[in-house]
């Protein structure tokens, strides 16, 4: 695999400790939120033309704590991944084009510099285009 690209977005990745609720209105106006921020760093984008991996990385602010591993993509990370679909990084969420989400945290970055929570994503893939079949 080779990394495709990275974006670092001052967006916070929730765990949603609290759960989910029926509504669909509060994850689609996050979701829209979160196209604003995106498309204010990175306006123009075209999709990648390989199916990639996504890494997705919680950078801890101060005072912050490692969640358990199975937490880190579960709260908000959805409305991140489909506002990314909306600003055209990727074409599609689905499994023709992203073949793996990885959710990791980093604790260190916080110890040399003074940062607020954000969220860094690596978009992976090999050199192969997409076919269909």
């Amino acid at each position: 695999m080779t990394l495709l690209r990275e974006i670092e977005l001052p967006i916070e990745l929730t765990n949603n400790n609290a759960g989910r609720t029926t509504h669909f209105g509060r994850s689609a106006s996050q979701r829209i939120k979160y196209e604003r921020i995106i498309r204010a760093s990175y306006p123009k984008q075209k999709p990648f033309d390989v199916q990639v991996d996504i890494v997705v990385i919680r950078v801890l602010g101060k005072r912050q704590r490692l969640w358990d591993a199975s937490s880190i993509l579960r709260g908000n990370w959805k409305e991140i991944e489909d506002a990314l679909v909306a600003c055209r990084f990727i074409e599609d969420d689905g499994p023709d084009y992203v073949r793996a989400v990885l959710g990791t945290q980093d604790r260190l970055t916080r110890l040399t510099k003074d940062i607020e929570p954000h969220t860094i994503v690596r978009f992976c893939g090999s050199r192969s285009i997409i076919v269909d079949g």
